[in-house]
């Protein structure tokens, strides 16, 4: 459930991963064990993340819009935008596995897909640049305009952490 942001050269995880896709009714929502997510839906979301040093260049804060939307299944899709990125997530429940999953993908060529029992904390792996690294992610609702993201991204014999917050 991230997104990676190819900027200066690096690789950048935000939130929430995003593609775009047509707008939906106002009044579209999520149900059943879905219905957690609900409060994402609207408005857009700005979203700063601690970028840890890396590829030769220093630690930063990275800054990103973030949008949600339900498509069909009964999924949450959203669509993360930089001036030089672009990225989207899908965010689902199979009622046959009792498992929450989420597919990504972005414009830099990395995808995602992860799995989880409480729709918290999602384990899977990741694909960057032809490289396969693990990945556990944790997100955490601080309140109605307020969300948190950990991710630990690991593999190569390195580990980098990312932390992200997204207000609106």
């Amino acid at each position: 459930m991230r997104i990676l942001l190819a900027a200066a050269g690096m690789l950048v995880l935000v939130p929430f991963g995003g593609y775009s896709s047509p707008a939906k009714a106002a009044d579209s929502v999520l149900a059943g064990d879905m219905t957690y997510a609900n409060y994402l839906l609207g408005g857009p979301w700005n979203c700063t993340t601690a970028v840890p040093a890396m590829m030769g260049h220093s630690a930063h804060a990275e800054h990103v819009t973030l949008t949600f939307d339900v498509v069909p299944g009964n999924v949450l899709h959203d669509h993360v935008s930089a001036s030089d990125y672009s990225g989207d997530d899908y965010f689902g429940y199979n009622p046959k596995t009792n498992t929450y999953w989420i597919a990504s993908a972005d414009s830099a060529g990395n995808n995602e897909s992860a799995t989880s029992a409480d729709a918290k904390t999602y384990t899977g792996t990741s694909s960057m640049g032809g490289m396969s690294t693990n990945v556990t992610s944790t997100y955490a609702k601080v309140s109605a305009s307020s969300v948190t993201f950990h991710e630990v991204v690991s593999g190569g014999g390195q580990q980098e952490i990312f932390d992200s917050t997204c207000t609106r």
